[in-house]
């Protein structure tokens, strides 16, 4: 009996490791070598790994994510990395994962819900990351922890900045993409129909919209950067309404920069 409640145990613990984060241990590198998919997950990790981690984006910001070629080099990188990181919904990591192997190498996936352009769930996916940090590399653990208490308060500073400049947009009724609709209702606005990408929006859709508009009195039509910023200027003509277009990425090295860019062209917008 003893010996099976042995077995059991050293089962246990076989499992435990295959499914949380292996801590980093490696007595030839400095930092935790890090690959991205996404500039969501690249400019948290920055921030809060800063000078203890190096870490690479796969994904440059201004392209749409849910679709990617794999090249040789991102392979190379991956081979090369502690972690690699996603987001749930980026179905090719499982080919990458296949190509690149996982010698070494641990695959996680981000679990935070919604769109990370609002403040408080990019504020959630940062503690996400920060507690992966801080298992992985205990002995820095503090220096994370002040990191990110450093960036939610900038977060949080930088967000009440953009409510307030956009105090007079509260009720008003817009269409737009659907990837930024829950943004725009976190500003304030009333998002009445919303729409995909450039290629998926047909005829029999557009006239829907057209309807949609013409109707509920919609003077602004926002697009989304990364879905292609063009996809509504064609709406916004035939309702006579104002065409916008913001990021539903970080762009620029900074999502507090970008969060703002984004809060002035709608505030441009609503004039």
């Amino acid at each position: 009996m003893k010996k099976l409640n042995v077995f059991i145990l050293i089962s246990f613990l076989f499992l435990c490791q295959s499914v949380f984060a292996v801590p980093f241990e490696d007595p030839n590198k400095t930092k935790i070598t890090i690959t991205v998919t996404t500039s969501d997950i690249y400019q948290i990790v920055k921030e809060i790994g800063a000078n203890k981690v190096d870490v690479q984006m796969i994904i440059q910001p201004l392209v749409c994510p849910s679709n990617y070629d794999i090249t040789p080099k991102i392979v190379e990188r991956t081979e090369n990395s502690n972690l690699v990181l996603s987001h749930k919904w980026e179905n090719w990591i499982g080919r990458l994962k296949v190509q690149a192997g996982n010698r070494g190498v641990l695959y996680k996936q981000a679990q935070t819900e919604g769109s990370w352009m609002v403040p408080y769930i990019h504020v959630r996916a940062a503690e996400e990351i920060k507690t992966m940090l801080v298992y992985m590399d205990a002995e820095n653990g503090k220096y994370y922890e002040d990191n990110f208490t450093d960036y939610v308060f900038r977060i949080n500073f930088a967000a009440e900045e953009v409510k307030k400049q956009l105090e007079s947009a509260y009720g008003k009724k817009v269409i737009s993409n659907e990837q930024i609709k829950d943004f725009l209702e976190w500003i304030g606005f009333e998002v009445v129909a919303t729409y995909g990408k450039s290629e998926d929006l047909t005829a029999k859709k557009l006239a829907y919209l057209v309807g949609e508009g013409k109707k509920r009195g919609v003077k602004i039509v926002v697009d989304n950067l990364q879905a292609g910023a063009g996809t509504g200027r064609e709406l916004a003509d035939n309702i006579n309404a104002k065409q916008c277009v913001i990021s539903n990425f970080p762009i620029g090295n900074s999502y507090i920069n970008t969060l703002k860019d984004n809060g002035k062209r709608l505030h441009k917008v609503i004039q």
